[in-house]
């Protein structure tokens, strides 16, 4: 093989090498509420083809989220299922406070296994009838927020109240009601209304409890600014509302 033979080839190789290098994949890490996990997990497969991406997840109840990335944890966005880690994190100059992003809203069920008797109630007053009930545990979870105003609303005494049983975020409240463990749970609807297993009674006015809103949120100390802009506005798209409404999820 001759000298120029050689040279051509290394330079071929090196060429390659180098656009390679330039196609380098990305990494995009998002930290979500639970409760968002199914539906995010949809969003995988095609925003890494779309953008050249690596996208990964990581999903807990929110104020566990809000403090993992307080005590610095590497993330590029933030899903929260309520305002309040949202609003945790920027009083620690956390976020890019000018771009918060509304997702989507949810709003609170009392959820009861299909064959349970007692599945005709229409009136929360009547918690009484179940044995124990779980909801999210507040310290972990907006939910459980959500759930500690419509109990305070209601007013009942102890001896009115079922069993209460906490659960560190929605998903294993569900999980708690689905094996029988409690006899009924106060959810999320789209966590009921996706179960096969669990009813979902629309009981709970919402005038007793605030907004539950989806606020997606970029860190400030992102290396991935543009990227996250874009799957921020990925789930802003019409395409992925119509993700949203085959979950129960709304705008």
């Amino acid at each position: 093989m001759t000298k120029i033979c050689i040279f051509t080839i290394i330079f071929i190789l090196s060429v390659s090498c180098n656009n390679f290098d330039d196609e380098e994949t990305s990494d995009l890490v998002v930290f979500s509420a639970i409760s968002f996990s199914e539906i995010l997990l949809n969003t995988k497969e095609y925003f890494e083809e779309k953008e050249n991406v690596n996208l990964s997840f990581s999903f807990s109840g929110s104020q566990v989220l809000a403090s993992q990335i307080s005590n610095g944890a590497p993330v590029d966005i933030f899903i929260s299922s309520g305002v309040y880690p949202v609003r945790y994190l920027l009083d620690k100059n956390l976020l890019i406070e000018e771009h918060i992003y509304n997702v989507t809203t949810n709003k609170l069920v009392l959820a009861t296994l299909k064959d349970y008797p007692v599945s005709d109630i229409d009136d929360l007053r009547y918690l009484h009838k179940f044995d124990s009930i779980a909801i999210v545990d507040p310290e972990y979870a907006p939910a459980g927020i959500y759930t500690e105003q419509v109990l305070t609303r209601l007013k009942l005494e102890d001896a009115q109240m079922p069993k209460i049983l906490t659960a560190p975020n929605a998903m294993l409240a569900l999980n708690y009601l689905e094996t029988g463990n409690v006899s009924a749970a106060i959810l999320y609807e789209t966590d009921a209304i996706n179960s096969d297993k669990v009813i979902a009674l629309d009981i709970i006015p919402e005038t007793f409890y605030g907004p539950i809103k989806y606020p997606a949120v970029i860190l400030n100390s992102t290396d991935e600014l543009e990227l996250a802009y874009k799957y921020i506005e990925y789930l802003l798209s019409s395409e992925f509302t119509d993700i949203l409404n085959s979950y129960g999820f709304k705008r």
